[in-house]
C-alpha cells in the first residue's frame, strides 16, 4: 500500500531545501567576498587549529625578526663611533710623526698640541655616541645618565706644582648588553666601555701625546723624540684594538644578517602554509556557488509548481 504524504510534509521538506540552498550560497558569498574558506570554527575545527598555530609562530618570527633590526642597526651605530675613532687614531699618529720633525717651531708643536686636544674631544664624543637614547658603549648601563656625565668623561685635578692632571673615566655598566632573537638565542650588542675602549689606552695615549707637545721640550730634544716615539707604538696598539672589535662586531652584523634571512624564509613558508589552510580556492568556490544558484532556481520552480496543488484544483 503506498504512503500518502500530505501538502504540510511537502511544503516543509520545500522550505528546507530552499533553507539549506540559501545557507550554502550565502556560506559560498562569503567565502568569495573574505578569500578564506573559515567563518566559524564549526566549519573546519582542525583547519582553525592549524591557522591559529601558524599565525602565533608569524607573530613570534616578526618580534624576532624587530628585535634582530634594531640590534642591527644598533651594532651600525656602533660601527660608525669605531669609524670615528679609528681616524682619530690614524690623524693622532700624523701628527706624532710631524712633531717628530726638528724644522718644527715651539709654535707649531703648541698648534699641533691644540688640534691633539680636538682629537681628544672628539674621541670622547665619538665614545659617548647614543642610538637613540641609549649609550652604546654603556654595556648593561645604557641609560640613566646625567646629561652632564656621560658613561665617559674628562675629569681635571689640580696638582701642588700648578700643573693639571687629566684622565678620562668611565662609570658605565661593567658588563655587556644581549639582544634575544630567538626562544634560545641571544647576541651581544652593546659593548661596556672599559673593554670596548678604556682597555685600548686611547684617551690616556692622547693625553699623552698631548701634554709631551705642550711641554716643548726643547733642553732635551732626545727625550721629546723617545716620548713621541712611545706615543706612536702606542697608538698602533690603539688601532690594533680598536681594529679587533671591529672585526667582532662586523661578525656579529654577519650572524644577524644570516639569521634575518633565516626568518624571512620561515616566514614566507609558514605563509603558505597559511594560506593553504585557510584561503579558498575562488575559482573552485565560484563554480559551486554558480551550481548551488542554478539548483535554487531550480528548487524555487518546482516548488511553484506544488504549492499550486491543492484541493480546489479537482473541483469542477
Amino acid at each position: 500500500m503506498p504512503i500518502r504524504i500530505g501538502l504540510k510534509t511537502q511544503y516543509d521538506r520545500m522550505l528546507y531545501n530552499l533553507n539549506r540552498l540559501t545557507n550554502d550560497i550565502q556560506k559560498l558569498q562569503t567565502q568569495i567576498a573574505s578569500g578564506t574558506k573559515i567563518e566559524k570554527p564549526s566549519d573546519d575545527p582542525v583547519a582553525l587549529v592549524r591557522t591559529m598555530g601558524y599565525r602565533k609562530s608569524l607573530e613570534d618570527i616578526e618580534r624576532y625578526r624587530v628585535s634582530i633590526r634594531e640590534g642591527k642597526s644598533f651594532l651600525r651605530t656602533m660601527e660608525g663611533a669605531y669609524d670615528g675613532l679609528e681616524n682619530i687614531v690614524i690623524r693622532a699618529k700624523q701628527l706624532a710623526l710631524q712633531a717628530r720633525n726638528d724644522d718644527l717651531t715651539p709654535e707649531n708643536r703648541q698648534a699641533i698640541a691644540r688640534e691633539v686636544e680636538n682629537l681628544l674631544k672628539e674621541a670622547l664624543a665619538l665614545a659617548n655616541t647614543r642610538h637613540g637614547n641609549r649609550y652604546v658603549f654603556g654595556g648593561n648601563k645604557p641609560v640613566g645618565y646625567d646629561e652632564t656625565h656621560p658613561p665617559f668623561e674628562l675629569v681635571k685635578k689640580a696638582l701642588p706644582g700648578g700643573e693639571v692632571k687629566e684622565r678620562v673615566i668611565y662609570r658605565g655598566g661593567e658588563e655587556d648588553t644581549y639582544y634575544g632573537y630567538s626562544p634560545e638565542g641571544k647576541i651581544l650588542i652593546g659593548r661596556n666601555g672599559n673593554e670596548a675602549l678604556m682597555a685600548s689606552g686611547l684617551f690616556e695615549t692622547l693625553i699623552g701625546l698631548k701634554n709631551t707637545l705642550e711641554a716643548n721640550n726643547v733642553s732635551d730634544p732626545q727625550r721629546e723624540l723617545e716620548e713621541l716615539g712611545t706615543h706612536i707604538d702606542r697608538l698602533e696598539k690603539v688601532m690594533d684594538h680598536l681594529l679587533n672589535e671591529r672585526a667582532a662586531l662586523g661578525a656579529r652584523m654577519d650572524h644577524l644578517e644570516l639569521k634575518e634571512n633565516l626568518y624571512q624564509d620561515l616566514h614566507d613558508t609558514i605563509k603558505e602554509n597559511l594560506s593553504a589552510t585557510q584561503d579558498a580556492d575562488l575559482l573552485e568556490v565560484a563554480t559551486r556557488l554558480k551550481a548551488k544558484e542554478t539548483a535554487y532556481q531550480a528548487a524555487l520552480a518546482a516548488s511553484a509548481k506544488v504549492m499550486q496543488l491543492s484541493l480546489v484544483n479537482y473541483l469542477s
